[in-house]
């Protein structure tokens, strides 16, 4: 089975539905070029950070033409200044995205309960699709930023990965029904294939990081973009 067309959520319609809260009513970074950001990592790619700007409490995806460190992890804070060119970024409907000038590097890291105060009010709502669409994917002319391209999601039952063969996925319970979508977080799959495991349980209280990701022959397929463990 491929995991670009998991068992999801119920697909009837892959229209774009109301979500509260909606993209506008989320706290948004100042973007100004020139700014240094400081942002709280929690899913972390080879060219891209999502993460907490520190500043305004926004959940931001900072693109960055330097490779990411691979040493960066959930819950590092990194630095960058922004810039304000938009060739990096892939899908410019993205509400959250961000251009960073040159690297993304690595200050510091923070724990406990201060990480859970910058997640708590981030936290996607309850009883709402995940990043308001019923369908795994959407097509790429359909996408606004009028919706969030990614969240913070704290699933009603702790989350499995599954490894078969290359391919890794996640699935876990939301709205009261089974989600399994593809899990791109390759810290994750390079651990489960380093040791063999093909499943990964997690415990409760672990939340993701799902995200739309940039087009893929004309779709956006919703993902999972980093586990995030209890901080």
């Amino acid at each position: 089975m491929s995991v670009l067309s998991p068992p999801s959520e119920p697909s009837n319609s892959g229209q774009l539905v109301a979500i509260a809260p909606a993209a506008e009513l989320l706290p948004r970074p100042v973007d100004k070029p020139g700014r240094t950001l400081q942002l709280l990592v929690l899913a972390p790619d080879r060219d891209h950070c999502a993460g907490v700007d520190l500043a305004s409490g926004a959940l931001v995806r900072a693109w960055t033409a330097d490779p990411v460190d691979a040493g960066i992890g959930p819950y590092d804070v990194v630095r960058g200044v922004l810039e304000d060119s938009l060739d990096l970024i892939p899908d410019p409907s993205q509400p959250e995205a961000l251009v960073v000038s040159g690297t993304l590097e690595k200050v510091g890291r923070i724990q406990g309960r201060k990480v859970e105060r910058y997640l708590r009010p981030l936290l996607h709502p309850t009883g709402q699709p995940l990043l308001g669409i019923h369908s795994p994917t959407v097509p790429f002319w359909e996408r606004t930023p009028d919706h969030p391209s990614v969240a913070v999601v704290e699933p009603e039952t702790p989350p499995v990965i599954h490894r078969r063969g290359r391919w890794v996925s996640c699935s876990f319970r939301w709205r009261g029904l089974p989600v399994e979508l593809p899990c791109l977080d390759w810290r994750v799959s390079r651990a489960m294939e380093r040791s063999g495991r093909m499943r990964l349980g997690t415990r409760k209280g672990d939340r993701l990081v799902v995200a739309f990701t940039p087009p893929l022959d004309g779709q956006c397929h919703k993902v999972v973009a980093g586990l995030l463990p209890r901080p």
